[in-house]
């Protein structure tokens, strides 16, 4: 057997099958309320796809940010000179929130959730010199000071120049690269006194999360910690899918054990399963069943006993016992002539002696019959031979015995080749006229077989008979799985074969 089909084998057991199911149903239910959560979540703290085209305009974009700048940017851009420094430090801590969702409260404690893009923050002097940047990567620390390059960022040229002359035009000042992704504006910092532009900031967003998102989001949530979670809570549900199987299977291995001593015919033990569950209300099923099959079984061997005790009843009536009176008149008959006429009364003494020697016959099968065959191992042959010699004995026909090979077979086999030899042999004593019988008792492989041949008158095999004796050797031998068949013709003897597995 190969590894993979021993594997397949292994995971076909019921406690496997148990275990596997859980932990499936624990994964997959797991799976899905992350799914479900995660796509609740995101829908609601990222930005709407339709808030994103009609609000946020770029007016609104512009008004937002304007109100939300800190204080500090505008103090810092009044300085003189400029502490660029401290103007890119708090650049970087600062981050682009564009909306935020209260996830939920319990009293004074409140989750909120808060959306944040991918942006940059880039802000310039009057001069359009760069002063603080808050995304090194894409423009470096060390340009700051210098004039910023309005290559870094399309039509940044003309959006520059309408910032630092103060106008504040949103549709001059804002400027998409890619719809729902991607744009930039630039917005001017005046002084609050005397309405001088202090500098201007260009905030440029590389990835604005929207709607769109939610599957790349969603995605990332089960490529990080989900899977752990999955992890974990697949091992949770097959240990406890394990011990739960495990004491299913064990409960169901009780109920076999039990059900397969009832097969042997041993009722002393009963299925015992207090849980209350359907396992255990199948066990009480199964006791109740049992304690009727008991009950039929002995009502069974109650009655084949009465109608055994009947038939030898008729048996003796109608053979022994008729014999027996024949004899007992003949005896009394010869009695009242032994004085008168000697011959007479002699040939009554003969015609007694050959009735009570029938009758010695007749009680001579019963017993047999009567007798079960409890032969010891090596010996069956013997008893085999001792029986067809006696019995020829008895019928005044010439029997032989073949035995081929040993081999060690149960009792109900033995009883079964007992019986049926007897049944046979007697129907060749009864109605053969044969003057000679072979008995075959070949032991093969797998397999035991008995032939029983005369060369007797024969008969038809084709033809029904009203006696049950060959019903009876063909029920004995099926019911073994063994096979019996007949073989005879009017004139030509009869021949019966019966095989029985080893």
């Amino acid at each position: 057997m190969s590894f993979l089909k021993r594997i397949r084998n292994f995971f076909k057991l019921l406690q496997w099958k148990l275990t596997t199911s859980y932990t499936a149903v624990t994964v997959g239910s797991l799976f899905i309320i992350i799914l479900i959560i995660g796509y609740l979540l995101f829908s609601k703290v990222l930005v709407p796809i339709d808030i994103l085209n009609g609000v946020l305009s770029p007016k609104a974009w512009i008004q937002i940010v304007s109100q939300n700048v800190p204080p500090e940017w505008r103090y810092i851009l009044s300085q003189e000179p400029i502490d660029t420094e401290l103007l890119s430090m708090l650049l970087r801590d600062d981050e682009l929130q564009i909306t935020f969702f209260d996830l939920f409260q319990i009293g004074d404690l409140e989750i909120r959730v808060r959306t944040t893009g991918r942006g940059s923050v880039f802000i310039l002097d009057p001069n359009g010199n760069l002063i603080g940047t808050s995304n090194t990567e894409l423009v470096s620390e060390n340009l700051i000071g210098k004039p910023f390059k309005l290559g870094t960022l399309p039509r940044l040229e003309s959006v520059l120049e309408t910032a630092l002359a103060g106008e504040v035009d949103p549709e001059r000042l804002f400027v998409t690269i890619e719809p729902n992704e991607s744009f930039y504006f630039a917005i001017p910092y005046y002084d609050e006194k005397n309405q001088e532009v202090l500098g201007v900031g260009v905030i440029y967003f590389e990835s604005l999360p929207t709607e769109n998102d939610i599957p790349a989001n969603v995605l990332a949530v089960l490529s990080q910690t989900a899977i752990i979670l999955l992890l974990a809570a697949g091992l949770i549900g097959t240990l406890f899918g394990f011990l739960t199987a495990k004491g299913m299977t064990q409960r169901l291995r009780k109920v076999s054990e039990v059900t397969e001593a009832w097969s042997q015919g041993d009722f002393s033990e009963f299925i015992t399963d207090p849980t209350g569950d359907e396992i255990s209300q199948l066990g009480d099923r199964l006791n109740h069943m049992a304690e009727q099959l008991q009950h039929h079984l002995r009502r069974s061997q109650e009655m084949a006993v009465s109608e055994e005790r009947n038939r030898l009843a008729r048996d003796l009536h109608d053979s022994a016992k008729q014999e027996a009176l024949a004899a007992s008149f003949h005896l009394g008959t010869a009695l009242t002539l032994f004085e008168q006429d000697p011959q007479s009364a002699k040939n009554h003494l003969v015609e007694a002696d050959n009735l009570v020697d029938s009758v010695r016959g007749e009680l001579t099968d019963l017993i047999h019959e009567l007798r079960p065959p409890s032969i010891k191992a090596g010996e069956f042959d013997e008893y085999l031979n001792e029986y067809m010699i006696e019995w020829a004995h008895q019928a005044g026909i010439k029997a032989t015995m073949n035995v081929i090979g040993f081999s060690e077979i149960s009792l109900e086999v033995k009883q079964a080749i007992y019986r049926i030899m007897q049944e046979a042999l007697a129907n060749v004593a009864r109605h053969s006229t044969a003057d000679q019988v072979q008995v075959s008792l070949n032991y093969r492989e797998n397999c035991v077989e008995l032939e029983i041949q005369d060369d007797g008158s024969g008969f038809d095999a084709q033809k029904r008979f009203n006696g049950i004796g060959l019903d009876s050797m063909r029920e004995r031998a099926e019911s073994l799985d063994g096979d019996f068949s007949i073989t005879s013709s009017t004139g030509h003897g009869t021949q019966i074969k019966v095989i029985f597995p080893i």
